[in-house]
Formats: structure tokens, C-alpha cells, sequence
């Protein structure tokens, strides 16, 4: 039987889906203006996962050295004791939750802890830093429909990788570039750019925000300035000045790009004809990627491709824009107001000087351990307290746990979710029944708050989602009798210039910071870049064996010291990890590239050797800051 339902996965095609739970198959929907009949690898083999022989199916309790079957009464009772002994300090209990799992009603676990007055973490190891530099210079975080993509004469791609992030952004790219649009690709490389890209600018990591400012010098120099456009910001004397101050071939330097290349650029963006520029997820990994991203939509904004159509800038949109909350409905606890925050990507440090100390801890939708920085650090610190994972399999994260619950996993439970790329509500209907004993976490955290001394009552399902809708002014019944529904936002974001902020104006960034000098000990860069085929750290446990794999130019430093045929350690200033090295070509000759979520349990956890470190806006997670060096030993 075909069921019409969705992708969950953290990711911004958020496909809708036919499943075929007789045959086990996954496809694209045909009837979607989005998905159009296909979907990535991700979501096509997602079966593989939920029929993995090493799923946790059963709750399990941790007893001696290791964990043993439960009945969700004794594991549920067991969290419940556990829980309300430590409500009398609210803040000694910690729920972390991350986007594994997200939707209206994947706010669950969000909201109930918040009725228990508990902590909380801050920060972002994803996207918020660059969301905060678009709400700094657009007011407000909108973009262009993605078919209007078909519109522009030109695209500058900056830094995604398409062929592994969006299949069907790459594939409205195809499109276009079928009826004459060209695209230029900046990146590091060692990417799928050169692809879907008629032109390829290599640049070193990080330091996209000189290339765009070397691009705004030549728009000065040749007086190539729209002055209706200039009135449409608040500050321009303010980049003018600044920009002024500058000198192109310095800022070529600083990015490693030859003058000509940033010439050609600039030649992109000055052409008769539209330019959409489409922002890579990975340039805001760095201590100054906000920066980054606002100098590039300066670009876009100075080169009058703002508010036009076959223009705009893309990063992204919130996946829950057009949803409200259903935090009202719930009955019991303590009515939301401030809450302790711990910063997410120094948790290890921050569980260590917590006063009061953390005594419990809920995690959920996030393998939490592997995917932040310092990793032996949390996980150090994740076993004081008593620890609840919800999670379906005996990852990194799992392993620290006290008690292990099993969730349902996409296909298998209810939910509504949105889209940070385009403007589609799906339905993620049940398409096969949860297996064994696994169960939603909204029907887990219902049960739990039922078990409580002082109860905290979740509403049913279906009033949640019928809250969460009013907002999109979207039904229910139509979602379940359609699959989807179009939310209408604006085709063209900020149409005849005109902003979010109060004064519709335009913010320019006031200030270019310099990057920090290499370190002769660690003289290369670190990319843990995003995988292909599976999601983070959703990868099999088979596919995890041996050392794991890094890549370089021929043309690094390293290359030509190494002994490859002995063992060669990845190592930073915090450790050292054993890797296999290949070369690749057309990769920054600074630059190590190696693919993210191995788990550390098999020596393939890049986080346990990087350190944590801020972006420079929203508490982001400074990743690809991190330096290293490649060593025989």
C-alpha cells in the first residue's frame, strides 16, 4: 500500500514522499511542485535504517556494565522517580534536542521540559549564524521562490555543494542552465561544484568575506553604482568608507584568489541581466562566518540583485515559519519564563561549572556527544548525571545513557513539518507501524508526564497540529487528503527594496576582521564536511569500519613529507586521530577534507579533535576554524 507521506531528516528539500510499506520503497511524489517525482539517497534508502539489525527496538536500562531489556512501565517509572526528584531544583535537570527530529509535533519534548522550568542549552552547531547576518541586513529572513532560480541570467554559487546538500536545488540549476543561465562556484573545492558550474574560483576557507569586499572595491572604482539602490540602505556612507580604506590586490592575498579571478566576479555581478547568489551552509563554520555571509549579500544588495526577479540572495528560510505554537495547551507545571542556558557547543565545560550541577538529562533528536566539539569532554560530563536518550540506535550518544527509550523513526509516526528552502507544508503520515516496541516521543512524553507526581498533561495529536496550523491559515483535512499544501509568501523577497527592519532600509556590515595568523604547528584547516549519502551521524555501524578516510591536494604542504604507506595521524591541539590520506584534485592546498558524523566508538569522530570555538554572531559553531596537522609517527 502507497502512502502519501514526508521527509523529517534535517534537511531543506523536506521531500514529500510515496512509501510502499509491502515492497519497501521510497520515492519522490509526482504531485509536488517541489519534489517533482524523486528525492536524494538519503530519503530513497531510508529502510535500510528503519530495518537496520542493529535498531533499538526495546527500552533499555542500564544495569552493571551494561544494558538490559525493560518494559516502557519500568523504564518509564524508573525516568519518572529519576525526574521528580529533581524538580525540586528545576535547573539540575538539562534537556537537550536537537533537529534529528522536527515538525510541530517534534516541539514536544521542547515544550514539556519548559513546563518543568528546566535547563536548556544555547548556541547552534548548524545555521543560525548565518540566519542572524541575513536578519541583520535584509530585517527579516526571506528569499526568493527557488523556481525564480529559472529566471536569472546568472547564478554565483558561494560555497554550497549541491550535488550533496539539495537535489533539488541542483536540479532547478539543470534547468536553468538548460535554457542559458551560467553558474560560478566559489569554494575551497574538493566539492561537487564543478558539476553543475561553468566557472570554478578556488578560495581558502573562510575568507569569503574578502573576496566579496574585493568585489565591492571594483564597484567602487568603476563607479558602477545604481543611486536609487544606495537609498534603499541605511548605512552605506558607513561600507563606503570602509570599503575605501581597502586595497583590492590586499584582499585577493587574504583569500588566496588571483586579482583576475576576483575580477571575473566582479565582472558576474556587473553584467547586463539578473544574478542570484545562492550562500553555502559551510562559509559560516568559521570565527568570522557571519561576516562572511553579509559581506556576500552586500554584494548581492550593491549589484542592485536584490528584490528583483532572477536575483535575490539564498541562504535560508525557517523550516517553522508558518507554524504556531501549541505550548498553551498543555496543562501542569510551571508557566514558561527564564530558564538557565548552557552553550551548546562547549557543553563538556559547561556541565563541569554548572551550580547547581545537572542531575538529570533529557536527549533527543540530537547524538549530541558526536556532534559537538570536545566530544570526550561531554561524554566525560554526561555520566554525573542521570541520562535519558531517546534513540534508535547504540550510537556515541547512546552509549552514555542510564536509559535508552526507542522512538519511532520517520514514516513509522505523525507529524506536519516545513521547509527552510521552499514554502510547501507536507503531512509526514504514519506509513508503516512502529517496530517492536518503539513508540513516538510525543506519545512517550505524554505517557511520562502522566506518570509524574505533579502531572504535566500534553494535549492529543490532532489539537496540537490544528494549533500549529492557524498560523499558515493551512487544514488539516486538506493536508491529509493532499499530502501538501502551499503556504503564499512573496515570489520575489523584499520586492522594490523594501526591508524588514522598521525603516525598510538596508544594513551594510561596518567592519572587516582580519584572519588570524597560521600557526606553524597546525598549518593546515580542518573541513568536516557533509556526506552524500547518509545525514550527520546516521550512518550504519558496517559502513564505519577500518580508519577513516581524509583528503588533500597534491599541492599541500604535507603531501610531499608524508609517508603515505605508514600510519599518518590527523592531529590538533587537542588530539590526535589516525586517518587514511587521498589526494584530490582542485581541493585548497591548506585545506583537510574529511566527511562528518563518524562515530568515535569506531575512531572516526573528527569532533573529539576539535575544540570549541564561536562564530562571530548567534553563538555559532566554529568548526572549519579548526587547524591541524597531517604526521607519520
Amino acid at each position: 500500500m502507497k502512502t502519501i507521506t514526508a521527509c523529517t531528516m534535517d534537511c531543506g528539500d523536506a521531500c514529500s514522499l510515496l512509501v510502499d510499506d509491502e515492497k519497501r520503497t521510497v520515492r519522490g511524489n509526482p504531485k509536488h511542485p517541489f519534489t517533482k517525482g524523486f528525492c536524494c539517497k538519503k530519503g530513497g534508502r531510508y529502510f535500510e535504517r528503519l530495518d537496520a539489525d542493529e535498531r533499538v527496538t526495546e527500552p533499555l536500562v542500564r544495569r552493571g556494565g551494561g544494558f538490559a531489556p525493560a518494559s516502557w512501565d519500568e523504564a518509564l517509572g524508573l525516568v519518572a522517580d529519576k525526574l521528580d526528584a529533581a524538580r525540586a531544583v528545576p535547573e539540575s535537570i538539562l534537556h537537550v534536542h536537537g533537529h534529528g527530529y522536527r515538525g510541530i509535533l517534534g516541539m514536544a519534548s521542547t515544550h514539556f521540559f519548559e513546563r518543568l522550568g528546566s535547563s536548556t542549552t544555547y548556541g547552534c552547531v548548524c545555521d543560525d549564524t548565518g540566519i542572524e547576518a541575513c536578519l541583520r541586513d535584509f530585517g527579516a529572513l526571506h528569499h526568493n521562490d527557488p523556481e525564480d532560480i529559472l529566471n536569472s541570467d546568472r547564478v554565483v554559487n558561494w560555497g554550497r555543494d549541491l550535488t550533496r546538500s539539495s537535489v533539488h536545488q541542483l536540479a532547478l540549476l539543470k534547468r536553468a542552465r538548460k535554457n542559458g543561465t551560467e553558474v560560478l562556484s566559489i569554494s575551497p573545492g574538493g566539492d561537487g561544484t564543478p558539476e553543475f558550474s561553468d566557472v570554478n574560483v578556488v578560495i581558502r576557507p573562510g575568507t569569503d568575506r574578502f573576496l566579496a569586499a574585493a568585489v565591492l572595491k571594483l564597484f567602487l572604482e568603476a563607479g558602477d553604482l545604481n543611486p536609487w539602490v544606495l537609498t534603499r540602505t541605511a548605512n552605506w556612507p558607513a561600507l563606503r568608507g570602509l570599503v575605501d580604506g581597502l586595497k583590492f590586490r590586499e584582499l585577493c592575498a587574504a583569500c588566496e584568489v588571483p586579482p583576475a579571478d576576483a575580477e571575473m566576479v566582479y565582472e558576474w555581478y556587473a553584467d547586463r541581466g539578473n544574478v542570484a547568489t545562492v550562500i553555502g551552509w559551510g562559509l559560516q563554520r568559521h570565527v568570522f562566518g557571519g561576516e562572511n555571509v553579509r559581506f556576500i549579500n552586500a554584494v548581492a544588495m550593491v549589484s542592485g540583485n536584490v528584490g528583483v526577479r532572477g536575483g535575490g540572495a539564498y541562504f535560508n528560510i525557517s523550516s517553522a515559519r508558518n507554524f504556531g505554537s501549541w505550548a498553551h495547551l498543555i496543562e501542569g507545571g510551571v508557566e514558561p519564563g527564564e530558564r538557565r542556558r548552557l552553550l551548546l557547543q562547549d557543553l563538556g565545560a559547561e556541565l563541569r561549572r554548572a551550580d547547581p550541577p545537572v542531575r538529570f538529562a533529557w536527549i533527543d533528536g540530537h547524538n549530541v556527544i558526536n556532534q559537538v566539539p570536545d566530544s570526550l569532554a561531554v561524554a566525560d560530563a554526561l555520566a554525573a548525571p542521570f541520562t535519558v536518550v531517546v534513540d534508535g540506535f547504540m550510537n556515541d550518544t547512546a552509549m552514555r545513557a542510564d536509559v535508552i527509550l526507542p522512538p519511532a523513526l520517520m514514516f513509522e509516526r505523525l507529524d506536519v513539518l516545513g521547509s527552510c528552502v521552499h514554502n510547501y507544508v507536507n503531512l509526514c503520515a504514519p506509513a508503516v507501524a512502529p517496530r517492536d516496541q518503539a513508540r513516538s516521543d510525543f506519545e512517550v512524553l505524554a505517557d511520562l508526564g502522566s506518570r509524574l507526581r505533579e502531572p504535566v498533561r500534553l494535549p492529543d495529536q490532532e489539537a496540537c497540529l490544528r494549533e500549529g496550523l492557524k498560523h499558515s491559515n493551512v487544514s488539516l483535512d486538506e493536508l491529509r487528503e493532499n499530502g501538501f499544501a502551499k503556504v503564499n509568501h512573496p515570489f520575489v523577497a523584499f520586492e522594490n527594496m523594501v526591508f524588514g527592519h522598521l525603516d525598510g532600509l538596508y544594513r551594510f556590515p561596518e567592519a572587516l576582521h582580519s584572519e588570524p595568523e597560521r600557526d606553524p604547528d597546525y598549518p593546515l584547516q580542518l573541513l568536516t564536511v557533509v556526506r552524500g549519502e547518509f545525514l550527520h551521524s546516521q550512518i550504519p555501524e558496517s559502513e564505519q569500519r577500518g580508519v577513516p578516510l581524509v583528503w588533500i591536494s597534491k599541492a599541500n604542504p604535507a603531501y610531499s613529507v608524508l609517508d603515505l604507506s605508514a600510519d599518518v595521524y590527523l592531529t590538533t591541539g587537542l588530539g590526535a586521530m589516525q586517518v587514511r590520506v587521498e589526494t584530490l584534485d582542485g581541493l585548497h592546498p591548506r585545506a583537510v577534507l574529511m566527511r562528518r558524523g563518524g562515530w568515535m566508538k569506531y575512531g572516526h569522530g573528527a569532533n573529539v579533535i576539535i575544540r570549541p570555538m564561536n562564530t562571530d554572531m548567534a553563538f555559532g559553531t566554529a568548526y572549519y576554524s579548526q587547524t591541524c596537522r597531517l604526521e607519520n609517527r
